[in-house]
């Protein structure tokens, strides 16, 4: 497993200055994590030899071109995760006719992801079986290939670094309900191996709706009801609030971030974030977690998608960030330029 720096970014260290200012007694350890929403490295089939799509962009620029102006955030923490929506496969072997949509790139396009400093991919989600259990093989493979690691439903990635273990889960709505029994049991046996913090991946919601829905509400709950530390949501296509329950933090959706799956975006799907949390970890296992917002747009040119998430700052960016207030029972902490909009520290046992 590729590892990174152990040097932070200006807002990792801020978060982490916030957590020692408040427990100076007590020794640390800060992990920082990454997370975006939807990432297609691809196009619809159909659209494979048309101008404008994804994989005759990345033809034309390289394949460092699509996280360029956001791969900083991503070599300045010590874990980046994707929600990977997708095949990645050289052929259309086991594509499935009956769906509206299969989503593929080329297996090399796994490169973009270990390039850009992407360490794991949630393949969890409604497109990984696009092209059915060969196709999602491919993908696997693809990512193994370049070091990215992956989970989904049972398959757990495990990520070590300064002597924590971050375990990582990954469902779609239905995957999780077949799960949710067994999910008190599965992070138990998780913590009993030496996991510190578990991360849920959830990819569930209404597309384009603005605001989470029940559904989505009890079952991010039932994850941290279960023992996770951190629920992490994408698929409905557009940004939704942020909860804080039991002392843990629930994203409800991250919205798109690079995304290949469309070619003209709805206004409704520009605004995205990079969600960076930092996580505190003492003498006793899991303190305290941070989350810093860093507000982008999933393309630089409008209406046609340039595929390359662009940062914005200013007026821009306080507008997400009021767009996650919308959905948020809580007030958030504004956008500051150069810092992003950093929350406040939620201690899972007091401060």
């Amino acid at each position: 497993m590729r590892t990174k720096a152990t040097l932070c970014g200006a807002c990792a260290l801020l978060a982490a200055i916030t957590l020692l200012a408040f427990t100076p007694a007590r020794a640390q350890t800060i992990v920082t994590l990454s997370f975006v929403g939807d990432c297609t490295l691809g196009n619809e089939e159909r659209w494979m030899n048309r101008p404008h799509t994804f994989v005759r962009v990345v033809a034309e620029q390289g394949m460092l071109y699509p996280f360029e102006k956001v791969r900083h955030w991503f070599e300045a923490d010590d874990l980046t995760v994707v929600n990977l929506e997708g095949v990645l496969q050289d052929n259309t072997a086991g594509r499935r006719r009956d769906l509206r949509y299969n989503f593929r790139g080329p297996a090399a396009y796994a490169q973009i992801l270990s390039l850009a400093s992407v360490e794991a991919a949630n393949l969890g989600n409604n497109h990984s079986g696009d092209y059915g259990p060969l196709g999602l093989a491919r993908t696997q493979a693809a990512l193994d290939a370049v070091g990215v690691g992956w989970f989904m439903d049972d398959k757990v990635f495990t990520f070590e670094k300064y002597g924590v273990c971050i375990a990582l889960m990954g469902f779609d709505v239905y995957r999780y309900m077949a799960y949710q029994d067994t999910m008190a049991e599965t992070i138990a046996a998780l913590r009993g191996d030496g996991c510190h913090a578990v991360v849920v991946s959830l990819h569930a919601g209404r597309q384009y709706n603005r605001m989470h829905n029940d559904t989505q509400t009890e079952l991010a709950r039932h994850a941290i009801d279960s023992g996770a530390d951190l629920v992490v949501g994408h698929h409905p296509h557009v940004l939704q609030g942020i909860e804080i329950y039991k002392q843990r933090t629930i994203l409800y959706s991250l919205g798109n971030f690079c995304f290949g799956g469309n070619r003209t975006p709805r206004d409704i799907e520009y605004p995205s974030v990079v969600a960076q949390v930092a996580l505190a970890f003492d003498a006793h296992g899991y303190l305290a977690q941070t989350l810093t917002l860093h507000p982008v747009h999933i393309s630089g040119t409008r209406p046609r998608n340039n595929y390359q998430p662009l940062p914005v700052t200013g007026e821009e960016a306080q507008a997400v960030i009021d767009l996650i207030q919308q959905d948020t029972p809580f007030p958030l902490n504004p956008y500051v330029e150069g810092q992003g909009a950093v929350q406040e520290t939620v201690y899972a046992r007091g401060k």
